[in-house]
């Protein structure tokens, strides 16, 4: 099915900010739009984000972007058969650089995205479908979710290092029922927290951001949520923590700015193992800083045999990085961002 049409504009996104839509029409007369996602903290590893700069929108405009799929991208692939891996190839190509500087990966994934869905409406199947069909999965199943319930770090004004503090439903049937768990466990906490007279007002992510001093809090409000579900509704609930380690190191000190002091990397991972002693801890996510190595690999020695150890800014959907930590044995675990790369595949 040949593409015969591209376009682009400039839209909002959940946190207010411009990002880019794009629309690709098929001969039969059928679109597919999609846009594209942007993270507030950022890992350095990431792929170049093309941004106006200047004083409109406070320099986060995308309409340089936008000029770029409509008069350098589109004239391109007019005419081209919707298959998004050959797209996604064709679009590198164009770009010529690896960290997608010349066009921008959030140019880039625009197109690449509307592409990949717009195969997938030629087809007659979900995206999902169709990428585990080019990946040789015959079989396809939706993960357990996982739910952002109290925000810190960058996510929230408050003393909170912490980015994000999340949990899991364990042993439950259904995706559907998981949801309504991860439902019931907010409303819930957000009573905990009201009676004990703290504000439930959000976070950047949508987590409570309550006015906390020390990470201990907030793992103790989800505890007592947790042991709730449990008693009344027989849900078992994990936690998980993102840390988001890089927003806090110093890469001359070679160490943590923690609470008001300077902690080295072991300090820190010793504090996980208390974490994963006295909680029901499910994961951890960027534990270290992205260029901390050695960091990481302790923390894997430490704790990679019982929780989750997850690169999220470590990796940064990076083929090169992600071989490196399969080779030095880092982490158990890859979170895959297609913002961070700049392509579907």
């Amino acid at each position: 099915m040949k593409i015969i049409s591209i376009t682009a504009r400039e839209i909002y996104d959940s946190r207010g900010n411009p990002t880019i839509e794009c629309t690709v029409g098929l001969e039969n007369g059928k679109e597919a739009v999609a846009s594209v996602p942007s993270g507030k903290s950022r890992g350095e590893h990431e792929a170049f984000e093309l941004r106006d700069g200047g004083m409109r929108l406070m320099g986060k405009g995308v309409m340089k972007a936008v000029q770029i799929i409509e008069t350098v991208i589109a004239p391109e692939l007019l005419g081209v058969d919707a298959h998004f891996i050959k797209i996604d190839n064709l679009l590198c190509e164009l770009d010529g650089t690896e960290d997608k500087s010349a066009l921008g990966a959030n140019t880039i994934l625009a197109v690449s995205m509307a592409v990949c869905r717009a195969q997938a409406i030629a087809e007659e199947i979900e995206p999902y479908e169709l990428m585990a069909y080019l990946c040789d999965f015959e079989t396809v199943s939706l993960s357990y979710p996982m739910f952002n319930m109290i925000n810190g770090g960058v996510h929230a004004s408050n003393h909170l290092q912490v980015q994000e503090f999340l949990v899991i439903p364990v042993g439950i049937e259904s995706f559907h029922a998981a949801m309504e768990a991860g439902s019931d466990f907010f409303h819930i906490l957000k009573k905990l927290l009201e009676q004990k007279g703290y504000s439930t007002a959000v976070g950047d992510e949508g987590g409570f951001a309550p006015a906390f001093d020390h990470e201990q809090q907030a793992l103790d409000f989800l505890m007592e949520t947790i042991e709730y579900m449990q008693h009344e509704y027989g849900i078992s609930m994990m936690i998980a923590i993102d840390v988001a380690a890089s927003q806090f190191y110093d890469k001359k000190m070679d160490a943590y700015h923690w609470h008001g002091k300077l902690i080295s990397s072991g300090e820190l991972i010793n504090w996980y193992r208390e974490l994963a002693a006295t909680y029901p801890l499910y994961a951890i996510e960027d534990g270290l800083s992205e260029n901390d190595w050695q960091g990481w690999s302790n923390l894997y020695d430490a704790l990679g045999n019982r929780i989750a150890i997850i690169g999220d800014d470590l990796f940064a959907t990076n083929a090169q990085r992600i071989y490196r930590g399969i080779d030095e044995n880092v982490a158990n675990t890859v979170l895959i961002k297609p913002n961070q790369v700049g392509t579907v595949t």
